[in-house]
């Protein structure tokens, strides 16, 4: 709304803006996840101070305000598409989810649309490099943190846009802290988020289901990682294989908090492991499957900040033995 001023009479009556936004199609629909999404079209005269979704069961109501479910996006000063996860979703149940936003004239909605999630179900494979056995476990000698990670470029995530991560699982060999991460992009990756692992169960394998959501887009590379921290030097906390290296994709380690990324088998031959690491994917009828991974790939970056350590200060415990 446009502000400026009418007379009605000898009355001057002021016109407000105030911000405006619509609701869109909710996608990626899973048994206990999906993505719903909006438009703001207009800020406002103040600005919006926060916009992001609110959702319930249509049993509870067919309009939802934030006094029900809600995901927040915070403040913002561009119009236009924005979306976010909706998760703790209920399977075979129908939702009502709304777009809002707000300005100096408080709350502001869009309609409500309503979506009804899959049945749960499916059996589940793991995506992986290694062969499920835990060989040897590897450190630094110097005892500092490092990210070890399993990449997998576009080419492997064909037949998988829109599915989403539903669990990882690793092998924590010896004491450390443990950080599940998720990364996309070629190397190096960014970022995406990252959890603390509470009270990991050591030398055997830990199944964790990461509590944020991420869908696969097949155009983008996703790597998974552990970010390994507060260990002694002398031990080898991260689990491993025994081989042959998936080199530049089952192997991948950095040293400097995900700044820059290296293969361990091209860094150094006789490091020929894949991390014990694997995950797994969902689609959206609840059904999990196993990422293609039937190709060969072979890391051509060599380069390396060794602002934390390198490759030459990587070892296994079976080497020590």
């Amino acid at each position: 709304m446009l502000a400026g001023s009418i007379f009605i009479g000898c009355k001057k009556i002021d016109l407000v803006r105030i911000a405006c936004v619509k609701t869109g199609q909710t996608t990626n629909i899973q048994f206990d996840a999906a993505i719903a999404n909006g438009i703001i079209v207009d800020l406002g005269e103040g600005g919006i101070k926060d916009h992001g979704f609110c959702w319930a069961l249509s049993s509870v109501t067919v309009v939802p305000t934030i006094n029900n479910y809600t995901t927040s996006k915070g403040s913002t000063t561009f119009i236009g598409d924005y979306s976010a996860v909706i998760s703790g979703l209920s399977p075979n149940s129908d939702y009502f989810v709304r777009s809002y936003v707000e300005d100096d004239n408080g709350i502001q909605y869009g309609d409500a649309i309503k979506f009804t999630t899959p049945t749960a179900g499916g059996t589940g494979y793991w995506l992986k490099y290694d062969d499920g056995v835990n060989f040897t476990g590897i450190g630094l000698t110097d005892g500092s943190n490092f990210d070890y990670a399993i990449r997998f470029p576009t080419q492997a995530l064909t037949n998988y846009n829109g599915y989403r991560i539903s669990k990882i699982r690793f092998f924590p060999k010896e004491a450390a802290d443990f950080h599940v991460e998720v990364f996309e992009g070629v190397n190096p990756p960014t970022l995406i988020y990252y959890e603390d692992v509470n009270n990991p169960i050591l030398n055997t394998w830990n199944e964790y289901s990461p509590t944020n959501t991420y869908f696969i887009d097949s155009g983008i590379e996703v790597w998974v990682g552990i970010w390994v921290t507060n260990y002694f030097a002398g031990t080898y906390p991260a689990g491993s294989d025994d081989g042959p290296a998936v080199a530049g994709a089952g192997d991948m380690i950095s040293f400097d908090d995900g700044v820059s990324w290296e293969s361990l088998y091209t860094g150094n031959p006789l490091l020929n492991y894949n991390w014990n690491l694997e995950v797994f994917v969902t689609n959206q009828k609840g059904q999990e499957s196993k990422l293609v991974n039937s190709y060969e790939y072979i890391s051509k970056e060599s380069s390396l900040n060794t602002k934390k350590g390198s490759i030459r200060n990587v070892v296994s415990e079976k080497d020590m033995k």
